[in-house]
C-alpha cells in the first residue's frame, strides 16, 4: 500500500516580519473592515505603524465618529477636513452652546463626504439664578444634501424649512427629533415625513413651534413604528399608516374626545398600542371605546398589546352606556387582542364601563391588568369595584384579570 505523503506544518512567518507589516498584507477590504470598527482615536493613531499605514484611516469608507462629552470641536474639524469617504456613522450627544455655530461646518463637510447615520444633541448653558430665554441653533441648510441619511436624531435645535426643490431623503429610516422647532410651522415637517418614503421609525417629542399653528399630516406609507410624545395636540393629524405595527402616544395636556376618536381610529394596523391619555374635562375613555368599534367598520383589527395610561378627569357624568356600545359593536371586535395594561384606574363609572366593554368582547385575551391610582381614597369604594369586576362577563375563558395599586 502507497503511504501518503507526510504532511507538512504550516511555515510560521519570520520573527523579522512585523505585526503591522502581517496586517497590511491582508486583503484591502478587510483592511477596511477592521479600521471601520474601531474607534477614531485609535483609528487615527494606526498612522504611525508604517509608512504605508500614514493616513489610511483617513480614506476608510463609512468609519464611525463618535464623539464623547467634552470633546472639542478642533479635532473634529481636523477629522472631518480630511475625510475623502462616506461617514457611517457622526454622534455628538452633548455639543455646547459656545459651539453651536462650529456644527455648521460639520454639516457642510458630511453634506461633502455623504453621511449614513447622524444623531446630534445640542446643550444650552444654564446659569445658576439667571432667567433667560433660550437661544436654539438653527441648522445649516445643506442638511438637507446629505442625501445618503439613513437615520437622522436631533435634540435641542431649530429645523429649516426644506428647500422647494428638496425630493426627501431616499435612504432615511428612522427620524427621531426631540425638542426641536420649527419656527415657521410644521408643514416643513410634513414635507419632510411624507418625502422620505422608506421611512420606518418615527419619533416626535416635544416638539416646537410657533403660537399660531395650522393643520397638518403624517403621511408614511412604510412606518412600522410611531412615537409622539407631545404637551398638546398641535394640528397633527395621522393619515393612513398600513405597514404600522406599534404606536406610543403620550399627550401631556388637555384633548376633546373628537381628537382621542380621530387619533385611535388612524392607529388601527398597529399590533402594539400604548397610550398615555391627558387630562380632560371629556369623557375620554366614551370616545375611547367608541374608536374601538370604529376601527372595526374599518375592518382592520390587528391589536394584540393595549397599555393604557389614564389623566386626571374633573367629571364622571353619568358614564358610558354598555349597551350602545354592545350594539354597535362588530363580530369580531378584539379578535386579537391578548394583553391589556391600565394604569392609575380610580374606579369611576367611565372606567368600569371600559373594562366591562373589553372583558366583554376580547375573545383571546389573557392578562387584563389593571393598576389602581394613589388618588383613590375610597377603600370601600375600591373593594366593591373589584367585587363588581370578578362578574363582569369575560368573553375569553383564559382572561386572568390582576388588580395591583399604583407605587
Amino acid at each position: 500500500m502507497a503511504t501518503s505523503p507526510a504532511r507538512r506544518r504550516p511555515r510560521l512567518p519570520s520573527s523579522d516580519i512585523s505585526a503591522a507589516e502581517l496586517l497590511y498584507s491582508l486583503p484591502p477590504a478587510m483592511l477596511d473592515e477592521i479600521l471601520s470598527r474601531l474607534p477614531i482615536r485609535v483609528a487615527a493613531r494606526t498612522s504611525v505603524l508604517s509608512h504605508a499605514w500614514c493616513r489610511r484611516w483617513e480614506s476608510v469608507p463609512y468609519l464611525v465618529l463618535h464623539w464623547p462629552r467634552g470633546t472639542p470641536s478642533a479635532p473634529i474639524n481636523a477629522v472631518l477636513a480630511h475625510r475623502t469617504c462616506p461617514v457611517s456613522e457622526f454622534r455628538h450627544p452633548y455639543v455646547p452652546e459656545p459651539e453651536f455655530r462650529l456644527s455648521d461646518l460639520w454639516f457642510l463637510r458630511l453634506a461633502s463626504v455623504g453621511v449614513h447615520s447622524l444623531y446630534l444633541k445640542f446643550k444650552l448653558l444654564k446659569a445658576d439664578g439667571i432667567v433667560r430665554i433660550p437661544h436654539f441653533h438653527m441648522l445649516h441648510p445643506c442638511i438637507f444634501f446629505c442625501l445618503e441619511l439613513a437615520v437622522l436624531d436631533l435634540e435641542a435645535c431649530d429645523f429649516p424649512d426644506p428647500p422647494s426643490r428638496f425630493a426627501g431623503f431616499p435612504n432615511l429610516t428612522t427620524l427621531s427629533l426631540s425638542d426641536v422647532g420649527f419656527p415657521r410651522g410644521l408643514r416643513g415637517l410634513e414635507a419632510l415625513i411624507s418625502s422620505s418614503s422608506s421611512l420606518q421609525r418615527l419619533r416626535l417629542e416635544n416638539l416646537r413651534m410657533p403660537d399660531e399653528y395650522e393643520q397638518w399630516v403624517i403621511h408614511a406609507p412604510n412606518l412600522q413604528r410611531l412615537i409622539i410624545s407631545s404637551g398638546f395636540v398641535y394640528g397633527w393629524q395621522i393619515d393612513d399608516l398600513p405597514s404600522l405595527e406599534v404606536a406610543e402616544i403620550k399627550l401631556g395636556h388637555y384633548a376633546d374626545v373628537q381628537e382621542i376618536m380621530n387619533l385611535i381610529s388612524r392607529l388601527d394596523q398597529a399590533r402594539i398600542l400604548q397610550l398615555s391619555m391627558p387630562s380632560s374635562m371629556d369623557n375620554l375613555l366614551e370616545g375611547l371605546s367608541r374608536s374601538f368599534v370604529n376601527l372595526k367598520v374599518r375592518n382592520a383589527p390587528n391589536l394584540e398589546v393595549f397599555d393604557i395610561e389614564l389623566g386626571f378627569h374633573y367629571e364622571e357624568g353619568e358614564g358610558v352606556d354598555i349597551n350602545v356600545l354592545n350594539a354597535q359593536r362588530a363580530d369580531d371586535l378584539f379578535s386579537s387582542l391578548t394583553s391589556v395594561h391600565m394604569k392609575n384606574v380610580t374606579w369611576n363609572l367611565y372606567e368600569m364601563a371600559f373594562i366591562q366593554f373589553v372583558l366583554s368582547e376580547a375573545r383571546q385575551l389573557e392578562i387584563f391588568s389593571i393598576h389602581e391610582s394613589r388618588r383613590c381614597f375610597k377603600p370601600n369604594q375600591a373593594a366593591l369595584a373589584v367585587a363588581e369586576v370578578a362578574l363582569y362577563r369575560r368573553s375569553s375563558p383564559a382572561a386572568n384579570v390582576v388588580i395591583s395599586r399604583m407605587p
